[in-house]
């Protein structure tokens, strides 16, 4: 597959497809409830207050992740836009950015392990998993974070195989170890650790047992690590009288490993599940990947892979509180297993044909998930290209499980890493940005606008919401929008604190009630669904008659 192709070419090849494919979305879709609206919203209140250090959301703190996304996106959006454009593109910069350097992290990983081969086939099945092109292009912490475990697990290998060799391991690399693990503290907490952690016990069940950890300089590291963190947390401890830390790590963080939160829940078996679809390019090959990966785990290679995968899953698995994106870092160790696996198709045929079965059942769900949305979420007239692209992407899928059957897994992983990333590009460009009714703080936004109403560009007092409250809307509407029920807006309205008052449709009669004796007119009324709760919205734009 390499064909010649030089490592500094395969890194320029491996980066510029997995930027092609997190940039698929970056502009065409609109804020996400729930999530990605409180990151944004957040770091545009930092930009407003220019308080970095405490994080809020409106008048809340958000005790939940350290600030290290926050510094990223606001870096990103001073530097390409501005607070007040609420353009949704320059928060996710920094999530695009990391999904690149994950995927180039496991081309390296891939060719310390085994060979540019296998590299190039790991970066391009990682970077076009779907759940990784979807989080490259939402502004969250998860792209960033998958980015810097793949630089601590790089540098762990690198280190882990000189050991093996009875090589020096030098100052680069367990230097590199140990940043990686303070940016990911800084940007998620513990999980990055976690894994690392667990990777090496998973790796003290062979041969070093422990050498490798004198190699890693952990007195060194523990100091960096202190040195990146320990400024901010003082900060934050002071900052919020140690509220952060008991909110995020008793009510975030444990809270979610006994608990399910906000309604996040799954079995055990949850994640092993949704792998298939969330890992589609990469399905015909898993079941071959792993199964080699087991044959050889007494070459250290499969077993740092092995301790990378497995110890992290079942403690994912075993959580209470789940989300697709959780077992995301553990993608780049399954990734280089199945394209080394690849190549080991002839001995495991039954394992290739079962992989093809599956490849081609996650196909035809991919098609469906392009065609049949438009025609139940969106107002506009169906569009030719939904069903094209639904053909198009079931046939390719078809002709790629033939490559599979026939044992040409290699060829298929390569012709699999494009169409998926090919339907990155269908789903975030033209099917996700067309379901009108999904749209509805987007919708509220531009008819504010039209009518040269909207509180952050017409130098207007803000909005009062009344019975809908998504993070969306406070980021497109201003960090000073007002939220309460029927009455408190009209009261908004009527003193004039208030320009103007989105009143759903549940809270329009106590809305009319309280206005009584002052004369309002409807701007505009926004039909839809509020994908968050699944609940039907209907919201009226009132202001004050002249």
């Amino acid at each position: 597959m390499d064909g010649g192709l030089t490592r500094r070419g395969a890194v320029a090849l491996v980066a510029l497809f997995a930027a092609a494919t997190a940039f698929a979305g970056l502009f065409s879709l609109p804020p996400l409830d729930r999530d990605e609206a409180r990151f944004a919203q957040a770091t545009a209140q930092m930009l407003e207050s220019g308080d970095y250090i405490t994080i809020r959301f409106q008048d809340s703190e958000r005790n939940k992740k350290p600030a290290g996304i926050y510094w990223l996106q606001a870096a990103s959006v001073s530097a390409l836009s501005d607070v007040k454009a609420r353009e949704i593109w320059a928060y996710r910069i920094p999530s695009m950015i990391g999904v690149v350097f994950a995927a180039v992290f496991t081309f390296l990983a891939g060719v310390r392990l085994y060979d540019i081969r296998t590299g190039l086939l790991a970066g391009m099945l990682l970077a076009s998993a779907p759940v990784v092109a979807a989080e490259g292009t939402i502004a969250k912490t998860d792209g960033v974070l998958l980015a810097l475990v793949c630089l601590a697990q790089l540098a762990f290998v690198e280190v882990y195989a000189r050991v093996q060799a009875g090589e020096k391991t030098g100052w680069r690399w367990p230097m590199a170890f140990w940043a990686a693990q303070g940016a990911g503290v800084l940007v998620k907490g513990p999980i990055a650790p976690m894994i690392s952690l667990l990777t090496g016990l998973g790796l003290a069940t062979g041969t070093p047992r422990f050498k490798w950890f004198a190699a890693l300089r952990p007195i060194a590291g523990v100091i960096i690590l202190m040195l990146m963190v320990a400024p901010w947390a003082f900060a934050i401890w002071k900052a919020t009288e140690g509220r952060f830390f008991s909110d995020a790590i008793g009510g975030d963080m444990l809270g979610k490993v006994g608990d399910a939160q906000e309604g996040h829940v799954g079995p055990p078996g949850y994640h092993f599940v949704l792998l298939w679809l969330l890992f589609w390019p990469a399905a015909a090959l898993i079941i071959v990947g792993v199964v080699t990966a087991w044959k050889e785990r007494a070459d250290w290679r499969a077993r740092f892979l092995l301790s990378w995968l497995v110890p992290a899953w079942i403690v994912f698995e075993m959580t209470a509180t789940k989300l697709p994106h959780y077992v995301m870092p553990l993608y780049p160790a399954l990734a280089i297993m199945t394209a080394h696996g690849a190549a080991a198709t002839h001995r495991l045929g039954w394992a290739q044909k079962l992989g093809a079965l599956i490849y081609a059942a996650v196909g035809v769900a991919a098609a469906a998930l392009i065609a049949l949305p438009p025609i139940y979420f969106s107002e506009a007239p169906l569009a030719a290209v939904c069903f094209a692209s639904a053909a198009i992407t079931g046939i390719a899928a078809m002709l790629i499980v033939y490559l599979f059957w026939i044992g040409r897994a290699v060829d298929g992983g390569i012709a699999a890493s494009l169409l998926s990333a090919l339907y990155a590009w269908v789903i975030l460009t033209a099917v996700l940005p067309g379901l009108s009714q999904f749209a509805i703080s987007p919708r509220l936004s531009t008819a504010l606008e039209l009518a040269d109403r909207h509180p952050l560009h017409d130098g207007l007092a803000p909005v009062a919401l009344a019975g809908y409250s998504e993070p969306s809307a406070i980021f497109l509407l201003g960090t000073q929008t007002a939220l309460g029920d029927g009455a408190n807006a009209a009261a908004q309205l009527r003193t004039g604190s208030a320009s103007a008052a989105i009143v759903e449709r549940r809270e329009d009669d106590a809305f009319r009630n309280a206005m009584e004796g002052v004369e309002v007119r409807s701007l505009a009324v926004i039909d839809g669904l509020n994908y968050s709760n699944g609940k039907d919205v209907s919201l009226t734009i009132y202001i004050t008659a002249p």
